[in-house]
């Protein structure tokens, strides 16, 4: 009935055909299982005489419009569909058992269904591998939330005033004639200090991570700086961070400098990292980049684990390690 409503809704129109389902059938109608009380009217005991209305209409649909194969699938698995939905059974697993709801099996290897509707084993099958396919994907991705989940303002607050993750610490976005600076949603813009270490090439210096040559730059200390055109700077946070053991920390840039085409590349901050952070801003343009102290520069994002790890990078006595200025490359 359920397939009839449905076939005249979405296809018959289109076709200039009519079967007089549409307003004698609801839409919705739902077949009582085998051993229903009620099951006299005519309608039931026509479906339950021959292999059910569903497959013995469906056929004759077909041979009537003429379909294809390919166009007769879509149809196949409204059939299908409706068929599952049918069941009284309250599960898959349960249509292939016959003896646990009243059923029984045809010898072509297909089952009857409720009411004298024929389906393939095979069908169910895949119905069954679709839905478990389905729900593994589900459980998965919930899964992956929970093992790594990034944390919200609330969380930050909290870490920052009760167990001191960052200070000082700004409850509030600070925007007001500044470049902004403070808690966000999920995250926190820290601000670079009046700091600097520009690089240049005035002593023709190599830049050599495991020998590196202070003559590489200049520092400054001042409320803005000028990174020269393509050139590099460091500075380092007016913040003082320390991550729990069970979070990692990443690093992302603020829109505003981004659009001026300042780059702030900054490593993660491992579990159980603490010290100033020693910040990497790039001048990718071919014009001289203006840099201003006490001032957003970039963003901190959070990522809380489902536990805490084994060895941190205080365990294993990291070469960073509550660093406490502007930190150069070491071995």
């Amino acid at each position: 009935m359920k397939f009839l409503a449905w076939f005249e809704t979405n296809c018959l129109t289109r076709r200039n055909a009519y079967f007089c389902a549409g307003s004698g059938i609801a839409a919705n109608a739902r077949f009582p299982g085998p051993d229903a009380e009620d099951a006299e009217s005519a309608e039931l005991d026509a479906i339950t005489a021959g292999q059910g209305l569903l497959k013995s209409f469906k056929d004759r649909v077909y041979g009537c419009l003429g379909f294809s194969p390919r166009q007769a699938c879509p149809f196949d698995n409204v059939v299908h569909n409706i068929l599952l939905d049918q069941c009284p059974c309250p599960s898959i697993e349960e249509n292939l058992a016959p003896s646990r709801c009243g059923q029984r099996e045809c010898p072509t290897g297909e089952m009857l269904l409720g009411v004298g509707s024929v389906v393939n084993l095979r069908v169910l099958q895949y119905h069954k591998q679709l839905r478990d396919s389905a729900s593994l994907q589900v459980t998965r991705a919930r899964e992956g939330m929970v093992r790594m989940s990034i944390q919200s303002d609330r969380w930050i607050r909290e870490q920052a005033l009760q167990h001191g993750m960052i200070e000082p610490f700004s409850e509030k976005q600070v925007r007001e004639g500044v470049i902004s600076y403070g808690l966000s949603s999920y995250g926190y813009d820290l601000r670079v200090s009046d700091e600097f270490k520009i690089f240049t090439n005035v002593n023709s210096a190599i830049i050599d991570p495991k020998a590196f040559d202070e003559r590489s730059f200049v520092s400054v200390q001042a409320e803005s700086v000028i990174v020269p055109p393509n050139s590099f700077a460091l500075a380092r946070s007016v913040e003082y961070f320390r991550i729990p053991r069970d979070v990692i920390s990443v690093c992302v840039g603020k829109s505003t400098y981004a659009r001026c085409g300042i780059i702030v590349n900054v490593t993660p901050f491992e579990p159980e990292w603490e010290g100033y952070v020693t910040l990497e801003i790039s001048n990718t343009t071919p014009l001289p980049a203006r840099v201003y102290a006490n001032e957003g520069l970039c963003q901190i994002l959070f990522f809380r684990g489902s536990e805490p790890c084994e060895v941190s990078y205080a365990d294993r006595k990291g070469k960073y390690q509550k660093q406490q200025g502007i930190v150069l490359p070491r071995l």
